[in-house]
């Protein structure tokens, strides 16, 4: 591997992780989350110091052009990250259904567009 690629490679691992951690710094991302992000950079900069290793793997998994298996890896990890995602999203509309429902039941009769007949119009009245 050219030492150019290897330098450029470096430092987009050590740009993605100055931007993780300045995310997290200032709370545009959650810890949890960061985590899994840390970890991606943590691997991009191992990898660019030991470009042989992924050969390696790529030879004892019987991939004969190792770039496609690091697209493979990609693609399961943003498949990973993308369940994940969803994972919290459903667990999120969940609880903002139950909150809107507590709401409700503590607030009877708040005046809440779209509450009355269908054309009815509370100004009218």
């Amino acid at each position: 591997m050219d030492y150019k690629l290897k330098w450029f490679i470096l430092l987009c691992g050590i740009t993605f992780s100055g931007v993780i951690i300045r995310l997290l710094l200032k709370k545009k991302i959650s810890a949890r989350n960061s985590v899994m992000w840390l970890l991606s950079a943590a691997a991009i900069l191992i990898l660019s110091a030991n470009p042989g290793w992924f050969d390696r793997l790529a030879g004892v998994l019987g991939v004969s052009y190792p770039p496609s298996l690091l697209f493979l890896f990609s693609t399961l990890v943003l498949l990973v990250i993308v369940l994940y995602q969803s994972m919290q999203i459903s667990v999120l509309n969940e609880k903002l259904r139950q909150l809107a429902q507590y709401v409700a039941l503590l607030e009877p009769d708040r005046d809440i567009p779209g509450n009355g007949a269908p054309g009815e119009n509370k100004a009218d009245s």
